[in-house]
Parts: structure tokens; sequence; C-alpha cells
């Protein structure tokens, strides 16, 4: 895992820490943004190139429970 993803996958857990309303990707993709200082278009594609991985890697998946069991919501996968 690239170190950027561990970045983002442990920022990811800090949202899902604070609740529902955290664990939701534009809230996980801004703080990321904010934290790492990116700022500029290629640097945000990575950055969402990355976010987009931990899906496809099965470090993420969508939903966070029944009532709200699709994107924007997220859960950290069992592995």
């Amino acid at each position: 895992m690239s170190e950027l993803a561990e970045k983002l996958l442990g920022i990811a857990r800090e949202c899902i820490d604070q609740g529902p309303g955290y664990a939701q990707e534009p809230v996980v993709l801004r703080e990321a943004a904010e934290q790492l200082q990116i700022r500029d278009l290629k640097e945000q594609q990575r950055l969402l190139t990355t976010w987009n991985d931990l899906f496809r890697d099965g470090w993420l998946a969508w939903g966070y429970n029944i009532d709200n069991p699709s994107s924007p919501f997220f859960h950290i996968a069992e592995r």
C-alpha cells in the first residue's frame, strides 16, 4: 500500500470514529486534502485515484449501515 493510501485510510478511520455523518466520501476527501495540503488538480486527481483504489483493493466498502447502504457513505471492510 502506498504512503498516500495509508494516510488516506487513516483519515477515513478517524472520520468513521466520529459517526455516520463523518463516514462520507466528501468529508474524508476534504479532510485529506486539508491535512495533506493538496491544492492543484493533478494532486486532487491522485487523491481521488487512491481513494478509489482503497475500494477496489477491498480496504473500504460502500455503505455505512442499512439506513445508509450506498455512496457517499462507506465503512472499513473486514479483511
